[in-house]
């Protein structure tokens, strides 16, 4: 009964019905809880994780075949899995190492190498500062597109939601890191 009920929110879904979409990733989402859990990712939590297999969930409702005879949550399951192996392996490869490891200005408490309380307030204006000439040099396209990606969206995610490509999305990025690092070097 519960692969035809799959079979019938799936066609539903991919008919457009977000109300069955919504109901497929509500119904396994503990299945990819369950996988995620089983992995480890460096430098990220469990969040992560299940985000990538809820993505791979999503499009697992896509590329299911009725026809094969495999029930979606066996189908579902093997995506999920593969998707976070992907993920896991390709975090801790080498050519990742710099990306894995980075540290975010937004992240730096400046007033931990500061040796007194007059260096601190010095280090903590300087880090308004250079905050201020970032946000004074971007343009507003860049603003958003730092802003979803500060949000933990993927490339895809903020080409779709800005109406541009994950290429635009990518340059766009690194224009602002430029920014970011002139705005420091400015603020020295």
């Amino acid at each position: 009964m519960k692969l035809q009920d799959d079979v019938a929110l799936i066609k539903e879904s991919r008919e457009g019905s977000i109300k069955a979409t919504e109901e497929l990733l509500t119904r396994y989402k503990s299945l990819v809880i369950s996988v995620a859990r089983q992995y480890f990712l460096v430098g990220a939590g469990d969040e992560d994780l299940i985000q990538e297999g809820m993505i791979a969930l999503y499009r697992a409702v896509d590329a299911f075949d009725e026809e094969s005879g495999v029930p979606f949550s066996a189908f579902a399951y093997s995506c999920v899995k593969n998707r976070i192996i992907d993920v896991v392996k390709a975090a801790n490869r080498d050519k990742h190492k710099a990306l894995n490891n980075y540290v975010s200005i937004y992240d730096v408490d400046y007033t931990m190498s500061a040796t007194s309380a007059e260096d601190a307030a010095i280090m903590r204006e300087n880090s308004i500062q250079v905050k201020k000439n970032i946000a004074e040099n971007l343009t507003s396209e860049e603003t958003t597109v730092l802003r979803l990606y500060l949000d933990g969206r993927s490339y895809r995610d903020i080409a779709l939601q800005t109406g541009k490509s994950e290429k635009f999305v990518d340059n766009t990025l690194q224009k602002i890191k430029r920014k970011i690092r002139a705005a420091m070097k400015k603020n020295k």
